[in-house]
């Protein structure tokens, strides 16, 4: 790769970047401060809230640059000379030239009580959505088109999108997701999102198993395929064997064994239909142990992401609702 300069998030080194180590002065500034807790309405503390129930970190991402220089300022501090109250100054100063924080992009659909809900994993960093923009991903009718075009605002059809990853395409966990979240979002509902926004979908098997799947989950939202499951690999989104030990609420009237079985009913139902799936595509609809997640971009930036840690860990419907600001509470 080419010597481009780039941001890179003074949070801390995500997985896609070097090790971000902070300037010799702020480190000097930090060690002049005293070792008591910031107090629960500091800066520090609204970082700490913000992290605490994820297991990432921000990346490089619409999540902004304040969080490792406004640390060096946020505990209340004994500063030994002027030397250390200038250095203080100059780093709140540059702080304050990153205008989008996590708290001040959530703010927008969360309080305080709640804030948990709407937490996101670690962003991907400009690098790697450079990186994954020329994967191709396949409609219905097997044509290619880039995934960045999805998101990119020269060619994306709206300011906002969300793209939901889904395992297989027999997988009946997110086959129960779709048909909820298409219950969940009507169509008025959908056009009146306050920020114009795409849904999408993206499936790990073969593109003409699309229509097949769209017969299944009941979903209007435009659906794509990425066979080579190399967008998923990139965003980070890995192979699983683990179920999951707790019930999803869109999965609260079917049991593990019902899931089970309604898998096999889909396929055996689908195999005797004659518009339906042949024998061959039983073992064409995707890897049975990759599993996905949920990217909201705005203006061509993931601003909000959730990985499944399982096979039922879609992020769960209310929390996109939020996300789409459909509702307040």
């Amino acid at each position: 790769m080419g010597s481009t300069l780039r941001d890179v998030s003074p949070v801390g080194a995500s997985r896609f970047e070097r090790p971000f180590n902070p300037p010799r002065e702020v480190r000097i500034a930090r060690s002049n401060t005293t070792s008591a807790a910031a107090s629960p309405t500091t800066p520090i503390s609204a970082a700490t809230n913000f992290s605490k129930f994820s297991r990432h970190t921000a990346a490089d991402s619409v999540f902004s640059n304040q969080t490792m220089e406004t640390e060096a300022t946020s505990a209340p501090s004994v500063a030994s000379d002027d030397a250390a109250v200038s250095i203080t100054a100059r780093s709140v100063s540059k702080a304050d030239d990153h205008h989008v924080t996590p708290e001040d992009w959530f703010a927008r659909f969360h309080s305080d009580d709640d804030i948990g809900i709407t937490v996101s994993d670690e962003c991907p960093d400009r690098a790697t959505l450079a990186a994954v923009h020329d994967i191709p991903i396949y409609n219905a009718e097997n044509r290619a088109m880039p995934f960045g075009s999805l998101y990119d605002p020269s060619t994306a059809t709206h300011q906002r999108q969300l793209i939901i990853f889904v395992r297989h395409f027999y997988c009946g966990a997110c086959q129960a997701y779709l048909q909820a979240l298409t219950q969940s979002i009507s169509m008025r509902e959908y056009f009146s999102i306050p920020i114009p926004t795409s849904i999408i979908v993206i499936g790990c098997g073969q593109a003409d198993l699309i229509p097949h799947y769209k017969t299944f989950t009941n979903c209007p939202f435009p659906m794509f395929a990425d066979p080579s499951r190399q967008l998923f690999k990139r965003l980070g989104m890995n192979v699983s064997f683990n179920i999951g030990r707790d019930r999803p609420e869109y999965m609260k009237d079917i049991s593990p064994a019902a899931w089970a079985g309604g898998q096999v009913k889909t396929i055996k139902g689908s195999l005797t239909d004659p518009d339906g799936i042949r024998k061959r595509d039983v073992i064409r609809g995707g890897n049975p142990f990759q599993i996905g997640g949920e990217f909201l971009f705005e203006d061509g930036k993931a601003v909000w992401c959730h990985r499944m840690k399982n096979y039922r860990n879609h992020a769960e419907i209310k929390v996109l609702r939020r996300l789409l600001e459909l509702d307040e509470e």
